[in-house]
């Protein structure tokens, strides 16, 4: 989409671009561990045109960010403007502990066509209020893109409502993505800075709630390529309904996803956690099951034992998404 907007206008920007139900996709490597672009551009081609998916955060934890180099990272932006076309907007996470290659990450991912970026907290460099916003500051300063804050008080040092309503001082900054489970937490942030900016719960689980009794106009999390399948689209199928004013089907559909989001809880749920497996593989094994692109983990990510996989699968097949994916019937026929 790459609508060019001025550092003053960013918050603007946001409001207008930031809506609506978005994903989250892995990076796919190569076998011999190079970015895979064909398999990449692929993924997202597919989450547009088959999904519906509204918009696209590329090289978050999702997308395993910490395992590539600057130039890696700076060739999938440039992939992903290139297979969006237009026909999306894009956040690109610039996420480093150095504020200058931030900016500098920031700097060519607006060149190279991306709307937005999105920065996590340094883990180590930036422990408090004042370091956390010095840190924004400086990074913000340096480029004119607008900045979405990505708040994982679990991992990194919180950006709580006080500290929200502070960094939106900053002209550029204009989003905030929140991984906060506490609804608590979560409404002090609207009641703080949900006039200013666009919030989304990095969560699909409260978004009928958030969307309806909330206000929330913005989901961005990585479910919306692994709940759906080309013809069963339920969480675009359920936000379109609660739009409408037809909050009776919405709520039922939802609640036909209640198995698929156990799965989830059991498989991918460790990138919000202070320890423990990311999921990194079981994701794309997840999406390798649907028919998507998924492939190797770098490290130190490790790959899923065989078993597990076949656990993964025995599970997604008895919520009867397997079942819905083109094709797979007749392929499992042939063999």
């Amino acid at each position: 989409m790459s609508k060019k907007y001025s550092k003053k206008e960013a918050k603007e920007a946001a409001k207008e671009m930031l809506k609506g139900v978005w994903t989250a996709l892995p990076t796919c490597f190569t076998a011999d561990d190079k970015i895979d672009a064909k398999s990449n551009a692929w993924n997202l081609d597919y989450s547009i045109d088959k999904l519906g998916i509204q918009g696209h955060y590329f090289n978050g934890n999702v997308g395993e960010f910490w395992a590539q180099t600057n130039a890696e990272r700076k060739k999938l932006a440039e992939i992903n403007v290139e297979a969006a076309k237009g026909r999306i907007p894009l956040i690109g996470g610039c996420h480093h502990q150095n504020p200058y290659e931030a900016a500098e990450l920031c700097n060519h991912a607006r060149d190279a066509g991306v709307d937005f970026a999105i920065i996590l907290t340094p883990y180590m460099g930036a422990r408090d209020d004042d370091a956390v916003f010095e840190y924004y500051r400086f990074v913000a300063e340096r480029t004119d893109i607008g900045i979405v804050l990505f708040n994982i008080p679990q991992i990194y040092y919180p950006i709580h409502d006080r500290l929200a309503k502070r960094l939106m001082t900053i002209p550029n900054i204009c989003a905030y993505k929140q991984a906060n489970p506490s609804p608590a937490a979560t409404n002090a942030l609207r009641e703080a800075v949900g006039d200013d900016v666009i919030i989304s719960v990095a969560d699909e689980t409260p978004w009928l709630h958030n969307l309806v009794v909330g206000g929330d106009d913005w989901l961005l999390n990585y479910t919306p390529h692994l709940y759906q399948v080309p013809g069963y689209t339920p969480i675009k199928d359920y936000t379109e309904a609660a739009l409408a004013g037809d909050i009776n089907k919405a709520v039922a559909i939802s609640k036909t996803l209640e198995p698929i989001r156990g799965v989830l809880a059991r498989w991918v749920n460790g990138y919000g956690r202070p320890n423990g497996r990311l999921p990194s593989h079981e994701q794309k094994v997840w999406m390798e099951l649907l028919g998507m692109k998924g492939g190797n983990v770098r490290a130190p990510s490790t790959p899923m034992s065989a078993e597990s996989r076949k656990q993964l699968e025995t599970e997604l097949a008895k919520t009867g998404i397997l079942d819905r994916v083109p094709g797979r019937a007749r392929k499992a026929a042939a063999e």
